[in-house]
């Protein structure tokens, strides 16, 4: 039977997941600190004091004249479990970073760097092998794509807005693997390194509409779109055999191909989504996402993907956001719950990731400025059938800083 070791290696990777090594790796769509809090949600949320990404067409909740800068960091703490073995990471990464001002009253945009993929893995699994003996294989991955984004959203009447995020998707995924035989030093060792540059553009759209259910309470709905577009991508692959020899190590390049052109599927995806809120007291909402993956191509290969999908609910409740006297009336407090069919099907199973969220964001004195807290507690994969389960706590932290622009103050 296959040893499976999961083995962490702390440098600039900001996942240590083995299944990061198919596909385009992790994918990060939690939106920041108050959705993150909130399961997720965000598709139908509207709120004028925090920057809502995963829907375009919230940037025009936004006053007029504030300007909202939001920064967060994220920490995970993975278990992975197999059904021999038990392993733990941790590791520590920026989450976001983002701009949201108004052009007019009724156009707002937002800006940002927020990650979309991460790969990291270091995968350790040792063989024996009928008339060879032991063999060890080595797989391991770095890197991500990062996406720069720029969007637009536009009132079209006071219940209607619409939105575009224009996004430069950016950065490079290095997956390698080596054979070794420990006990024939005259072996041959093979190498093989496979990087994947990415850079391209993607288009996101999105429309929300909103209205008041009676006087307490009001409805907002939400649908997002993001179009099918096969991402330019170069590769250079790298395939060496080492072999021991008297004066030292002999190297053989079997393959080196730089610069090759080809391609990434980014497949079509979508999402819809709704909120009730009364007054600033609560928030009620949910999400569905999907993404058709199945037809998806890797660099001209299909790499074990599935049609995902995504369920998310939160709700938030603030006591009395007016007393200033109280610092815990005026705390939001935020739970949720989120539940995906990954893209990732192995072994016949089409992995879930599921888990519950918490958190919380306390006001900065008498303004809008708010520090955000989450923490979700969740777990993907199996045990069965040689895969791997990972049970997780990931701590986010981001800060969303309300200021006014144009306003001008009157001393007397």
């Amino acid at each position: 039977m296959a040893l499976l070791t999961v083995v962490a290696s702390f440098g600039q990777q900001n996942t240590f997941s083995p299944y990061s090594r198919f596909g385009i790796g992790d994918i990060s769509n939690k939106g920041f600190g108050r959705s993150q809090a909130l399961g997720g949600i965000g598709i139908g949320l509207r709120d004028g004091k925090h920057i809502n990404y995963q829907n375009p067409a919230s940037y025009t909740s936004q006053d007029t004249l504030s300007f909202i800068f939001d920064i967060g960091i994220s920490s995970n703490a993975t278990l992975f479990e197999t059904e021999t073995r038990e392993h733990t990471m941790v590791s520590a990464f920026p989450s976001h970073l983002a701009l949201g001002f108004p052009v007019t009253d009724w156009w707002k945009a937002s800006a940002g760097l927020v990650p979309f993929s991460k790969v990291g893995y270091k995968i350790e699994d040792s063989r024996s092998v009928d008339r060879i003996g032991l063999v060890d294989y080595l797989y391991e991955g770095s890197g991500g794509i990062n996406r720069a984004y720029i969007g637009n959203a536009f009132r079209l009447h006071d219940n209607v807005s619409v939105g575009i995020d224009i996004s430069y998707l950016f950065g490079s995924l290095t997956r390698s693997s080596s054979i070794d035989f420990p006990f024939d030093e005259h072996a041959y060792k093979t190498k093989s390194e496979n990087r994947v540059v990415v850079r391209d553009f993607h288009f996101k759209y999105g429309v929300q509409y909103s209205n008041r259910i009676n006087e307490d309470y009001s409805f907002t709905a939400g649908v997002v779109f993001e179009n099918s577009t096969p991402l330019d991508a170069r590769e250079d692959r790298f395939v060496i055999n080492e072999v021991t020899v008297p004066e030292g190590v002999s190297r053989d390049t079997i393959l080196n191909h730089s610069g090759e052109k080809n391609h990434i599927d980014l497949p079509l995806g979508w999402g819809a989504g709704f909120s009730v809120t009364r007054g600033e007291n609560l928030v009620v909402g949910a999400d569905y996402k999907a993404r058709n993956w199945s037809d998806a191509e890797f660099m001209g290969h299909q790499d074990s993907l599935a049609n995902s999908g995504m369920l998310n609910v939160g709700v938030q409740y603030t006591h009395d956001p007016d007393d200033y006297e109280s610092l815990l009336k005026r705390t939001s407090y935020r739970l949720g719950f989120h539940y995906e069919n990954t893209y990732l099907r192995l072994n016949e199973h089409q992995l879930t990731d599921y888990g519950i969220t918490l958190g919380f964001g306390i006001p900065y004195r008498d303004r809008d400025t708010s520090f955000n807290f989450a923490i979700n507690l969740g777990q993907r994969g199996t045990i069965e059938d040689n895969l791997v389960k990972e049970n997780y706590v990931v701590f986010s932290f981001s800060t969303s800083l309300y200021d006014f622009w144009f306003h001008q103050r009157r001393y007397e």
